[in-house]
């Protein structure tokens, strides 16, 4: 949607790796808003977004406007699959349905062989694989891991909103997550065990407010008791103001 920063160039570093044109997609798109204020409140920066995507030398720029878009007076939203039900879905009703309407605007217009998505949104992800499958099998979907801050913050065009003693709150969820995959790691498959063990740790700072916090089947967003590797633990916080979403898969060390 914009805002471009190191986690979307490595989407088009990727894709540049794997394609022989790659065209960026540029939209801030109402239809997955909640309200009209963090509408009007995301950021916008399209010089910026142009000249990055200039010294990433990528092909195309596709940056439409709502007609070009949506020319209709009324936009019909599309039925996201079961996996838009619950997490996001539950605290944004409505979100998922305006991005899978969007996103299937987008390949009906720019048409492409592949489509890179960041796995920070990991169940939008989840929602427009289910999409695509159904309405544009011949694209893939390729899902990009996400790029982190030095302090392990996940990349997102929203933490230009923190505090520097937010940044510093919002930081301990990835430390968080990390130690659920480690005590896993260590032979606890128990999910709520790890999932008390994130409250836990984030507990310490009273600034974060927990909106969410579940381990999910691999690719679904399917709650589960006994993790297996691959599965994912999902959360969403809010500090400053700030709504974050982070997960990270259970790997073998």
């Amino acid at each position: 949607m914009g805002a471009l920063h190191a986690g979307h160039v490595s989407l088009i570093e990727q894709a540049k790796a794997e394609c022989d044109v790659v065209v960026v997609s540029i939209y801030v798109n109402a239809l997955q808003f909640n309200s009209d204020a963090d509408f009007a409140r995301y950021p916008r920066t399209a010089e910026h977004d142009l000249e990055v995507c200039t010294e990433a030398y990528v092909d195309a720029v596709f940056a439409p406007i709502k007609s070009e878009l949506f020319p209709e007076d009324v936009v019909e939203l599309l039925t996201p699959s079961r996996n838009a039900l619950g997490y996001e879905g539950a605290d944004r009703p409505g979100h998922f349905g305006g991005v899978a309407t969007v996103v299937d605007r987008l390949f009906k217009l720019v048409q492409p062989s592949v489509a890179y998505f960041g796995l920070k949104d990991y169940q939008q992800v989840a929602v427009i694989k289910d999409m695509a499958s159904q309405l544009h099998p011949d694209i893939v979907i390729s899902p990009c891991q996400t790029m982190r801050e030095d302090d392990g913050l996940a990349m997102s065009s929203r933490n230009r909103f923190l505090t520097p003693s937010g940044r510093k709150s919002a930081a301990l969820l990835h430390a968080a997550l990390k130690n659920a995959v480690t005590l896993w790691n260590g032979g606890n498959c128990q999910s709520q065990e790890l999932v008390q063990s994130v409250t836990d740790y984030i507990s310490q700072d009273s600034a974060i407010e927990v909106q969410y916090i579940s381990v999910v089947r691999d690719g679904t967003m399917d709650q589960i008791q006994i993790v297996s590797e691959n599965d994912v633990i999902v959360a969403a916080i809010v500090v400053d103001g700030v709504r974050l979403i982070d997960n990270m898969s259970f790997t073998n060390a």
